[in-house]
């Protein structure tokens, strides 16, 4: 979904399924905002056409709101012969030419060194209000090595330094021919009934948190939590049935259903 910010616009197709877009309630001159909440391929085309026609009408392109960066779990060139995916977005990004772009919670670094003139809100600040009103301690639990930078930002806010009781990390065990998780990791010996909360930034079906909290559950974990800053949920929510209480997500939830407590 692609929203104005200082104008309106119509987009159409054409029967060949080619996109056009027209703005309409604008003022030459003014400076304006575009809002970018990624659901399908084809939407980076019709951005591209809605900045050209920004352009045209005598606009100035000011912030870029990217709620969500497609992409960006396909940061680096894994395989030889293989796309380098973020690098193609990043690029048509940048060459729309926004004063700003407004990320929230980037998958990793490499996305705020491609995109330019990037500005972060981080993880931290997304669940910060969140964390901060849960009842009783808690352990925040890393789903695997390369969450652990965000998420000991996220323990050292001082909102949360009274409640969290550390950091606990997981790893994933995975054939290396279908990419299937075979074991998953709880690196310490026992959680004590003590509630934990699994922090991520991504949650697409949903498989990685699943695992984690069956081992959570082995270990003697209390309520177990599930705080995702983009929350795809592409395998439904009832997949959670019985592993998690609550799930918290930026993104909005399908629905709210017993025993989990959905919430925004």
């Amino acid at each position: 979904m692609i929203k104005g910010i200082g104008f309106s616009f119509d987009v159409m197709k054409f029967p060949v399924g080619e996109t056009h877009v027209k703005l309409h309630s604008y003022f030459s001159g003014v400076e304006v905002g575009v809002v970018f909440d990624f659901e399908k391929t084809d939407e980076i085309i019709t951005l591209m056409l809605l900045v050209n026609a920004l352009k045209h009408a005598g606009l100035k392109f000011k912030n870029l709101y990217l709620s969500y960066v497609p992409f960006g779990r396909q940061d680096r060139v894994a395989v030889h012969g293989e796309c380098f995916s973020l690098e193609v977005f990043a690029d048509i990004i940048n060459g729309l030419g926004a004063e700003r772009v407004f990320v929230t919670d980037p998958h990793s670094d490499v996305t705020t060194a491609l995109i330019k003139n990037c500005v972060i809100n981080p993880q931290e600040a997304v669940f910060e209000r969140i964390l901060g009103q849960l009842q009783g301690n808690f352990y925040l639990i890393s789903p695997d090595g390369g969450a652990l930078k965000k998420i000991y930002k996220t323990a050292s806010l001082p909102s949360l330094t009274t409640k969290c009781l550390g950091v606990v990390e997981c790893s994933k065990i995975r054939d290396v021919r279908s990419g299937a998780i075979l074991k998953t990791v709880v690196h310490t010996e026992t959680l004590d009934g003590f509630d934990c909360v699994v922090l991520d930034d991504i949650c697409d079906g949903g498989r990685t948190f699943i695992e984690i909290a069956k081992a959570l559950k082995k270990k003697k974990a209390g309520k177990i939590i599930l705080c995702v800053t983009h929350g795809f949920f592409t395998k439904g929510l009832d997949v959670f049935e019985g592993l998690f209480d609550e799930i918290y997500t930026k993104n909005g939830v399908v629905r709210e259903f017993n025993p989990i407590r959905v919430k925004e």
